[in-house]
């Protein structure tokens, strides 16, 4: 059993490189101060800028696709939603183009099931990568191989999965 603390930036990026059979994440946070700018030119009405970040992230979801390993994430949203989840729901498109499958689950449900109010990757179903946050801004990440741990993020996926609500449907009733 191991327990430790990863740099955000390098290390984590290593470690998401690292999977070899899934990937699963758990978004819950409203926002994602990394995200601001692009939310700001969008609400202003102004064309999205791909960086290189947008574009390693795309490459990433392709190379999973590519070797048959699933990337899912299912993202909480609040009723009503703020800009910046409705800004990322037409922003996440790329992301289902490259082979992420996203999936949708409001707030109020997420409560209703216990769910956690950290967002979190299940990599491998090995090693839980809790993501830490303040100010919006990724501030650390701690992975965990404990069996119990393990078995409550499984067990917290297995139930948030069914019930979130694919991507494509969720933007159709979104309209």
């Amino acid at each position: 059993m191991t327990r430790r603390n990863l740099n955000p930036d390098d290390e984590f990026a290593a470690l998401l490189r690292s999977v070899r059979r899934s990937s699963w994440r758990w978004e819950c946070q409203g926002e994602y101060a990394v995200d601001r700018p692009e939310v700001e030119r969008w609400l202003a009405g102004e064309p999205a800028i791909e960086t290189d970040d947008d574009r390693a992230w795309l490459a990433h979801l392709a190379r999973l696709r590519a070797d048959g390993i699933p990337f899912q994430r299912v993202r909480v949203y609040p009723d009503p939603i703020n800009d910046y989840l409705a800004w990322m729901r037409q922003a996440v498109g790329p992301n289902v183009a490259a082979g992420e499958d996203v999936r949708w689950l409001p707030e109020a449900t997420a409560h209703e099931h216990g769910l956690p109010g950290y967002d979190f990757y299940l990599l491998d179903d090995e090693r839980v990568a809790v993501l830490q946050f303040e100010d919006k801004e990724l501030a650390g990440v701690v992975v965990d191989d404990d069996p119990a741990v393990l078995a409550e993020h499984r067990a917290w996926r297995d139930t948030a999965w069914p019930i979130a609500t694919p991507h494509a449907e969720y933007v159709t009733m979104a309209r």
